[in-house]
């Protein structure tokens, strides 16, 4: 059975759909197209690397936290530690990072990221700054920063 239509005496006047809230009032909403937008560009402007954003986010921990272990980098980022395997494999795999025996347990692995996964990170960031220049070409520089210390606000609680 198909959805009927409301009947005419059921259909919400115009005084009664002004008292309802728009979406275009809810941060989130705002929040959402943004990050939506921004997530499309980014897996964009990486696909020349060879990265997708949280890849790209889990080598960058690696570089700044080295000898990290994988569950360090999931409190990090706030992952679940199944799904920093596969990532690390691939990480691997390309050759940006390496995983070291702890000498003193062996059964912890520290990240090391390698030369070529420093180069690359460095050559993501640039991908990434020009994907955030053009999302970001109608905000004053004073604005980006604002931006900034507004979402970090939200998320680092």
């Amino acid at each position: 059975m198909g959805r009927q239509m409301p009947r005419k005496h059921e259909l919400a006047t115009p005084e009664k759909r002004l008292t309802v809230r728009s979406l275009e009032d809810l941060v989130g909403y705002h929040l959402r197209r943004a990050s939506v937008m921004d997530l499309q560009g980014s897996t964009a402007a990486l696909a020349d690397v060879n990265l997708r954003p949280v890849s790209m986010s889990v080598l960058c921990n690696v570089i700044e936290k080295p000898g990290a272990t994988a569950a360090e980098i999931c409190r990090v980022l706030d992952m679940q530690r199944s799904n920093i395997v596969s990532i690390l494999a691939d990480l691997e795999g390309q050759g940006l990072v390496l995983r070291e025996t702890d000498e003193t347990d062996q059964r912890i692995q520290r990240l090391y990221a390698t030369k070529r996964g420093f180069d690359v990170t460095s050559n993501s960031f640039a991908l990434l700054s020009a994907h955030e220049e053009r999302l970001l070409v109608n905000l004053h520089p004073s604005e980006r920063s604002e931006l900034l210390r507004l979402l970090s606000l939200i998320w680092q609680r």
